[in-house]
């Protein structure tokens, strides 16, 4: 028993070295090759945020303005960008996002689409350094972990747990360093998309329904065999999720009930994650040292305020916590976000 779990939490760490170090970074300078898409429901205290330097670099920006109601959409067109607003109510069986980013995606012109969050910022380079990785790449689709900026209090002890999951058990670095494999993942804060590809897989159509949209489209172009250069493009973006721990509690309890897809599945999968926080228990504190360790690096891929790796035991239990309540509040169709409710 104690070998296994040294073992256990040993690939963990393994898992988060590699991402570190062998996951790509843009950095080559190239000239602008793509447009951006930002799907916006009252966004109009992030809006300039992402807006500003994204005019600034040059780029092409379209919003779609989700019948917002703080004047997200007249803020966006004061800064430069084109906007979009919908020309009828959400259709049945789509999600909000979905059918802001498949709006969107109608409107493209560019040889690359990218699609960012309302609340991500892109930093000085961020267009340059982006278009020389994607005039570079022969991947279809582009993906990546941004600069984690925390909210106040105790949010980023509980928020750490998203990043952590990610890049402590998906060997993206590996992937590719070595060409191998699929991680089956997009990051629906930032992706971009060859626009021929994005017209042939219409991801975001096929996906109306998800609330979990950027897990499943990863998954499915997996099935499709789709090239995905998975990055860490945390010196060239940043995002903040969320402001305060209720808000990143209710907005994760949102879609954390479709990480697996079965009720049973999710219960299965919260217990296991209170296995990983306090076997260690069992194994002592070198144990305790290995799962500090992996959170530790992982907060060095995505910058995350550092002090948290310490708690990374009732981090992982946040997660668990979670995606029960998502299980539960789900089971009851009463997931609520921005004023929508999801089955």
């Amino acid at each position: 028993m104690l070998i296994a779990l040294y073992l256990f939490y040993g690939v963990l760490v393994l898992i988060s070295a590699g991402n570190l170090l062998l996951m790509r970074r843009p950095r080559q300078a190239g000239d602008p090759c793509f447009e951006v898409m930002i799907p916006a429901r009252n966004e109009a205290e992030n809006i300039s945020t992402v807006l500003t330097p994204l005019i600034e670099q040059g780029a092409k920006v379209t919003v779609f303005d989700d019948d917002s109601s703080d004047g997200t959409g007249e803020i966006a067109q004061e800064l430069g960008a084109t906007v979009v607003a919908p020309c009828a109510p959400l259709p049945e069986g789509w999600t909000g996002k979905n059918n802001a980013c498949h709006q969107l995606s109608q409107n493209a012109e560019s040889d690359w689409v990218v699609f960012l969050d309302a609340d991500t910022h892109p930093r000085d380079g961020f267009v340059q350094a982006l278009s020389g990785h994607l005039c570079r790449t022969d991947a279809e689709v582009v993906t990546g972990f941004a600069r984690m900026l925390p909210g106040a209090g105790l949010e980023p002890a509980y928020l750490g747990w998203v990043p952590w999951i990610l890049l402590a058990t998906n060997p993206f670095g590996l992937v590719a360093a070595t060409g191998k494999g699929h991680n089956r993942f997009t990051n629906g804060q930032f992706v971009a998309w060859r626009r021929s590809v994005l017209s042939e897989v219409r991801p975001f159509e096929t996906m109306r329904s998800e609330i979990l949209e950027d897990v499943k489209i990863g998954r499915l172009l997996a099935q499709q065999g789709r090239k995905v250069d998975v990055l860490n493009v945390s010196e060239i973006l940043e995002v903040q999720m969320y402001r305060t721990l209720s808000e990143a509690f209710r907005g994760m309890c949102k879609n954390s009930a479709d990480i697996v897809g079965s009720a049973v599945g999710s219960y299965l999968f919260a217990a296991f994650l209170i296995v990983i926080a306090w076997g260690w228990l069992i194994g002592g504190i070198g144990c305790y040292a290995l799962l500090v360790l992996s959170k530790a690096l992982t907060d060095r891929i995505t910058k995350f305020a550092p002090w948290t790796a310490l708690l990374i035991p009732l981090t992982i239990s946040a997660a668990a916590v979670t995606i029960v309540v998502s299980e539960l509040q789900k089971g009851k169709g009463s997931r609520t976000w921005k004023g929508r409710t999801y089955p």
